[in-house]
């Protein structure tokens, strides 16, 4: 995970921007270590996230590294900077059959609803990316934020409907849950503040494995040290620092972060970050 992007989504989570510096951009060589040692413990699934993975000028080195040991997601905004690795990409796709897919975001169906978030040509140019892979053979799955509830008389399965019509079929369609809200609430800016009181009736529908943090760990880089975090929603706070290695990570998560609020507890005790764990 890093948290530079091409994009500075009006909603984003982790306020990724062309100027957020505060996630840095991983090596190969700092992502090898990481996939030699989630080797060792049987990993099931490597996810790149960000801001946005395709900036990362080593992407392709460390995804071709990362689909020799398991299954690989990448989670992208399908505008400019994928553009330049589509033949990679489809090369990688055939010769790994089943093992690589492409998590696009699209806020809405609209174009100025999603443009509205993500800035004039967003959207076409996510479409043209979109259709351009689906045509090339790669697995896409398109992951559509509550935004599409917003402010519009819209079912799920009208909305599903409509994502469906965009791209003739060719794409999977995940609806991150309607329960979350997006907006200044959620984005990260400066300090949270204390997470609220939950109990264990709150909770009483939960199961552990709901929860992301549960069975993933995200590697981060900050201020030049590798650091494990239990989720990509939680980054650069120290009381969430699991340690340097995976084997390190392996201890008990606390879910009082206001990420959690934010994430899990409003999904009616589900993890709203749940992508690894859908593939």
């Amino acid at each position: 995970m890093w948290s530079v992007c091409n994009l500075e989504c009006s909603h984003c989570y982790v306020a990724s921007s062309p100027r957020n510096h505060a996630l840095e951009a991983l090596t190969l060589a700092e992502a090898r270590r990481f996939l030699d040692e989630a080797r060792r413990f049987g990993v099931e699934h490597v996810y790149f996230t960000g801001g946005e993975p395709f900036v990362n000028r080593e992407i392709m080195p460390m995804v071709e590294a990362a689909i020799e040991t398991a299954p690989v997601t990448l989670l992208t905004n399908a505008t400019q900077a994928i553009e330049r690795h589509l033949d990679e990409l489809e090369r990688l796709s055939r010769a790994h059959a089943g093992r690589l897919a492409l998590r696009v975001s699209l806020d809405h169906f609209e174009r100025a609803r999603h443009d509205a978030i993500r800035g004039p040509g967003a959207f076409d140019r996510t479409i043209a990316n979109t259709r351009e892979l689906i045509r090339r053979g790669l697995r896409v799955i398109v992951t559509s934020t509550p935004v599409v509830f917003e402010g519009t008389p819209v079912t799920q399965e009208e909305a599903l409907d409509a994502y469906r019509r965009l791209f003739d079929g060719g794409a999977e369609i995940k609806m991150i849950p309607f329960t979350l809200r997006m907006g200044a609430e959620t984005k990260r800016s400066g300090p949270p503040g204390p997470p609220p009181f939950l109990t264990e009736r709150q909770m009483a529908g939960a199961r552990p494995d709901d929860f992301q943090c549960r069975f993933s760990r995200c590697v981060q880089k900050i201020a030049g040290r590798l650091r494990v975090y239990p989720c990509p929603i939680i980054y650069d706070d120290p009381d969430y620092d699991l340690g340097s290695t995976l084997e390190e990570s392996f201890q008990r998560v606390y879910l009082a972060h206001h990420a959690c609020h934010a994430f899990c507890y409003k999904s009616g005790g589900r993890c709203g970050n749940d992508g690894a764990r859908q593939q």
